[in-house]
């Protein structure tokens, strides 16, 4: 049987190679959504197990553990293998700021308690209750590092920051009369507010992710809060 060859016409000829410049122009557009789409991606495996570190950390601090000690912190290191959390050297008796390590992690554990009528009668006569219908920390612990940050920016606690005089455990000293024992953005994170007394403890975490930093798509980080 004879084949007859099929000619192939010089528009054809002109045409090859165009396949190439078309997925080069695709790929203007694809690259970006496949790398959005990994990042995203490791984010969210991140952000569930970043809620279960923090959930086994608040675990703890409810339960008695003292995070002040370099063993607790040590646990929580552990807890949250992966993440680069550093706590330093090895140091003796209790510090409630261990924050100046370097790493990609940090973490604060506190106790607040909301101040109404009955918590200030507590104080002597003719003395200010400073701190009357305002949510105070009663405890502040902190450790990793405090420098960390997330898209170019430092981190800063949901529940804002304490210059209140601490002792070695973290327990705040005058929290019915020091202005800076106030959590001043606490009463916005709770759904039902905490009436006169009543306590409540905290967990947060913050864990950058610069393994999966592009120039292009930076990655910032997870950042959780749960209440106990």
């Amino acid at each position: 049987m004879l084949r007859t060859a099929i000619p192939v016409s010089p528009r054809r000829k002109r045409q090859r190679g165009t396949e190439i410049i078309e997925f080069a122009a695709l790929s203007v557009f694809l690259v970006p959504t496949f790398l959005w789409m990994f990042v995203n991606s490791m984010n969210i495996i991140r952000m569930i197990e970043a809620n279960q570190v923090t959930r086994d950390i608040g675990n703890l601090y409810i339960h008695g553990v003292d995070f002040t000690s370099y063993e607790a912190q040590g646990v929580a290191q552990k807890l949250s293998q992966g993440f680069g959390l550093q706590i330093g050297n090895s140091f003796a008796g209790n510090s409630a700021t261990n924050d100046g390590n370097g790493g990609n992690a940090f973490v604060i554990v506190a106790e607040l308690m909301y101040i109404g009528t009955g918590s200030c009668s507590a104080l002597p006569n003719n003395t200010t209750c400073t701190n009357q219908n305002k949510y105070v920390f009663l405890q502040y612990i902190d450790f990793g590092n405090k420098s960390l940050q997330m898209n170019g920016s430092t981190v800063h606690s949901a529940l804002g920051s304490t210059s209140a005089a601490l002792n070695s455990n973290g327990l705040v000293q005058n929290y019915l009369t020091d202005a800076n024992a106030v959590a001043s953005t606490a009463s916005t994170l709770f759904q039902t507010q905490l009436t006169d007394g009543q306590v409540a403890y905290v967990a947060e975490t913050f864990f950058s992710s610069p393994d999966l930093n592009f120039s292009a798509y930076p990655a910032g980080g997870i950042h959780t809060v749960q209440f106990f």
